[in-house]
């Protein structure tokens, strides 16, 4: 995947146009792998899902390591030139199975426990990279009555009965704050841009290497501050995407 191109492309504008292009769609790709995985509950057919998000983010984590290739001529912190970290060893896989028909002929219950610690070490081999992705959205409240409406519309869609009346503006939407959940909780974050009464005041996204993950601790142990950078930012920041409000 990372051999030189007979044409040296590195520097020139193309080849950071192409490194910028792959930059944002590797944050987006970040952005609808983590939606999909947190809209999941667990089920035995959110596993064909999983493997599919997983399936597109690696395409886009590749394309973004190859054009920092092709524009820099180094690769990126995430193991992506390791091929060993995304498939299984096939000496390790074959003498695993040598040893488990040997073992079989002996005592099937042996060869039991050989394959639950082999799969064990399998489990706790170590991810390829851990990545922090801060996205920061500011807005503008130029409609506060447009916003509320929308809060209260955003209710009566999800909360509503079916025979309720369309013209029934439900009581529980009566600030700001409350209009705000209640759209994000139809739509998502993103349905914040769509709005009415809110102006976008500018965006930014930045991917770090991770320094530690959330679910390393339990959720009551979880830092006040999940946003803070901490001085070491700048050396574990891989990308930044910032967007300026038309």
């Amino acid at each position: 995947m990372f051999e030189l191109d007979e044409d040296d492309t590195q520097w020139t504008d193309e080849a950071r146009e192409s490194f910028r292009i792959a930059a944002a769609e590797l944050v987006e790709a970040i952005q609808r792998h983590s939606a999909a995985l947190l809209e999941m509950t667990g089920t035995d057919a959110d596993a064909e899902a999983i493997a599919e998000a997983g399936e597109h983010l690696e395409a886009a984590a590749t394309a973004y390591a190859d054009q920092q290739y092709e524009f820099t001529g180094t690769v990126p912190p995430l193991g992506l030139d390791e091929e060993e970290d995304y498939s299984y060893d096939d000496d390790l896989y074959e003498e695993f199975s040598d040893e488990s028909d040997e073992s079989a002929e002996d005592d099937e219950s042996a060869e039991d426990d050989e394959a639950g610690e082999a799969d064990d070490e399998a489990e706790a081999g170590e991810p390829a990279a851990r990545l922090t992705v801060l996205h920061r959205v500011d807005f503008v409240v130029t409609d506060e009555p447009a916003v509320l409406l929308a809060g209260k519309e955003a209710y009566h869609e999800s909360y509503g009965d079916d025979e309720a009346d369309e013209a029934d503006e439900p009581v529980d939407v009566a600030d700001l704050s409350t209009a705000l959940q209640q759209i994000q909780q139809l739509g998502g974050i993103e349905a914040l841009a769509d709005t009415p009464g809110l102006a976008s005041a500018g965006a930014t996204t930045w991917v770090l290497e991770a320094a530690d993950l959330l679910d390393e601790r339990e959720p009551d142990e979880w830092p006040d501050s999940p946003f803070a950078l901490g001085a070491d930012a700048p050396q574990r920041l891989l990308h930044r995407l910032d967007e300026v409000a038309g």
